[in-house]
């Protein structure tokens, strides 16, 4: 609450004043993305996904005039990344097909001809 001379009494009246409400204004678009997050992690993936919003107010005395200075961290849940699987050569590179198993089928694409009339 507030009175005339501009008293902010309640951490809530602070929090809305502060950085001339663009803090609240910023801290409610991170809610609104942290439950979208939440929500499109479910639907894709299961599971009881989390997140975290934190706030940290720094206060600082400086002739007289308190000063508050705000800092936000976001964290969202994060999604599963899918798996590859490799095979080592004797070189130790890293190859898609397994090096010491032949491969079943031969090229048997064509070699390029010229064309001819007929």
């Amino acid at each position: 609450m507030s009175n005339n001379n501009g008293e902010l009494k309640s951490f809530g009246t602070l929090l809305q004043s502060l950085e001339e409400g663009q803090l609240h204004s910023d801290l409610t678009d991170k809610i609104t993305e942290i439950t979208k997050a939440l929500q499109n992690h479910v639907i894709n993936h299961g599971g009881s996904p989390k997140a975290a919003l934190s706030l940290k107010l720094k206060f600082g005395l400086k002739g007289g005039v308190i000063e508050v200075s705000a800092t936000t961290d976001t964290t969202l849940p994060v999604s599963p990344r899918s798996q590859s699987i490799l095979w080592p050569d004797e070189n130790g590179n890293l190859c898609r097909q397994n090096p010491r198993q032949r491969d079943m089928f031969k090229d048997v694409n064509a070699p390029e001809s010229e064309t001819r009339a007929v």
